[in-house]
């Protein structure tokens, strides 16, 4: 699959605590397949700092396990990242997936060597990529 590895970050707020927005940009190719049209949310609670926030031990476990997952997706053709939200104790992995399945099978399969991990996976169908879309119009940035 040929995806983007550019990004954009943004700064915002989640009910009066700092929120990073981190969007993938230029994927017209998945977004395009007509293969990816389910919407899927993985939610990870953290205890964070004051401001809601990670702590850098936590950022570094979010982010050496978000690689993991995001390269056994990707390399699969299961699922392709599209954003990334930090801030107020939760982190919010978005992709763009074939199936809710599909994305299950491959998060027990990468994170099956860890203990139980708090996270919370959601999943909706979004065939046109409209959330995706509004995500990047909000941020003037052009999908």
């Amino acid at each position: 699959m040929q995806a983007s590895n550019e990004w954009f970050v943004a700064d915002a707020e989640n009910e009066g605590k700092p929120l990073i927005v981190r969007g993938r940009l230029f994927l017209d190719t998945p977004r395009q397949s007509g293969r990816f049209t389910t919407r899927i949310a993985l939610v990870w609670q953290y205890k964070g700092d004051s401001k809601g926030m990670p702590t850098d031990k936590e950022t570094q476990g979010l982010d050496l396990l978000n690689e993991q997952l995001r390269q056994a997706l990707e390399a699969d053709e299961v699922a392709v990242l599209t954003a990334i939200f930090i801030g107020n104790r939760t982190a919010r992995y978005e992709y763009y997936g074939t199936s809710a399945e599909a994305f299950g099978q491959v998060v027990e399969q990468t994170f099956a060597a860890y203990p139980p991990l708090p996270i919370q996976i959601g999943a909706e169908s979004d065939p046109q990529w409209d959330h995706y879309i509004e995500m990047i119009e909000q941020f003037a940035i052009q999908p």
